[in-house]
């Protein structure tokens, strides 16, 4: 009994010790804390300094020790999911803006070029007449599944910059919009705001004005009329929607963009005037210089979509025109169609007096019953002498038929021979 109850106190007094496995999950938790904090002061330093690559590369560390010790999800994981989404932004930026210079001013045919310079060098390889063809077949097949199983492994890791912004922001907007007090409801919309600008840049604009809108709403629901948050949100929208063609809702987020600028530079100058001291205020002064550069910029967009709403309007004018031009010509020549003799687009029909004015019944264009009696004639199977015995026969009984009517029709069908001839 008096060995038990040693045990049992032996027992309690180690977990009382500061190395027990509650104390130091406690102090690994602090730990990993502490280092992540030190990291992120880190990753925004480097962002101060213009060194975006070194900033992700912290806050990617920062991500991974946070999610590992308290949930991808927890609110400890926050402010470094948001940061590092921001930089993997300003990033994707940085890259598009180096892939586009470089591919400035270089020809098309540089390719093509390219292409051709390495046909030589396919003569230098073996033919594959000098190769058997068992073993040809057998390298081509582990050729094609080393060649399948890297472009897999290749797709599976390339993610661009822009998607993985997109999902670090979107984590740290879940994280944030979930808690209701005011500054992490700040950040939520920042993180709004930071996934408009990634949809803006990937193209998706439906998206951006949606995630800016959100973001709007929050920021007027928490931030005074004169923030420069407001500001830029609304400069923002006034972007995408000149982008989408909205030169309307463009025009009045640039406009509102404005008036609170104003406001802030009237606010700003309001302090500085109160301040005693040259000394005084020296922020509000710094500010109110920005602001006071930024404003001809905005005002200039704001121009900018009147006169693209100008030409658009105009195109657009124009081009109704065109379109009812065009119908009323197809309507036009319609018309001509089906009245026939009343234009020269229609065909006039010639007018042929009956068989009993003494005249043929066949149209004066139609010559097609001259041209059989033609054929019959020059086709008859009659030889020549059998042609001489019926003209001997014609010329014996006069006209050939007593008949003054069988006359007439003689007579019309020579006239009708000369006149085709």
């Amino acid at each position: 009994m008096p060995e038990e109850t040693e045990a049992a106190s032996n027992s309690g007094s180690m977990d009382d010790k500061p190395g027990s496995s509650s104390a130091v999950a406690a102090n690994s938790s602090v730990d990993v804390m502490v280092e992540a904090k030190k990291l992120i002061g880190a990753g925004n330093r480097h962002l101060v300094m213009g060194d975006v690559v070194s900033a992700v590369n912290v806050f990617q560390e920062a991500c991974g020790m946070l999610a590992e010790r308290y949930g991808d999800t927890a609110d400890e994981c926050g402010e470094a999911f948001f940061l590092c989404g921001k930089s993997l932004l300003e990033l994707a930026r940085i890259e598009n803006t180096v892939l586009g210079n470089a591919l400035e001013g270089v020809p098309e045919e540089s390719s093509e070029e390219g292409a051709e310079g390495e046909k030589p060098d396919s003569s230098k390889f073996e033919s594959a007449d000098n190769l058997d063809d068992d073993d040809d077949d057998d390298d081509d097949d582990d050729d094609d599944e080393g060649e399948g199983t890297a472009e897999e492994k290749e797709s599976e890791e390339e993610v661009g910059n822009l998607q993985l912004a997109w999902e670090m922001l979107e984590v740290a907007k879940v994280i944030y919009k979930r808690k209701e007090n005011k500054e992490d409801q700040l950040m939520a919309a920042q993180a709004y705001l930071k996934l408009g600008e990634v949809g803006a840049e990937s193209g998706n604009y439906s998206a951006a004005v949606e995630d800016f809108q959100d973001c709007l709403s929050l920021q007027l629901k928490h931030l005074p009329p004169h923030s420069r948050l407001l500001a830029e949100t609304h400069y923002q929208l006034g972007m995408t929607y000149c982008y989408t063609g909205q030169y309307s809702q463009a025009i009045q987020h640039y406009s509102n963009s404005v008036k609170v600028i104003e406001s802030r530079l009237a606010m700003l100058q309001e302090v500085i005037d109160k301040a005693e001291g040259e000394d005084a205020a020296k922020e509000e002064k710094t500010e109110l210089e920005e602001l006071m550069q930024l404003l001809p910029d905005i005002a200039e967009k704001v121009e900018d979509a009147k006169e693209s709403q100008r030409t658009a309007s105009s195109a657009s004018v124009a081009i109704q025109q065109t379109l009812a031009g065009a119908s009323t010509s197809s309507a036009s020549s319609s018309a001509f169609a089906e009245n026939g003799g009343t234009s020269a687009f229609g065909a006039s029909p010639v007018p042929v007096r009956s068989a009993a004015d003494g005249t043929s019944s066949k149209s004066a264009s139609d010559i097609s019953h001259l041209v059989r009696k033609k054929r019959k004639t020059e086709d008859s199977p009659l030889k020549d002498t059998d042609a001489k015995k019926a003209k001997q026969e014609t010329a014996l009984n006069g006209s050939g038929d007593s008949d003054p009517a069988s006359n007439g029709n003689g007579v019309q069908e020579k006239e009708a021979q000369e006149a085709s001839c």
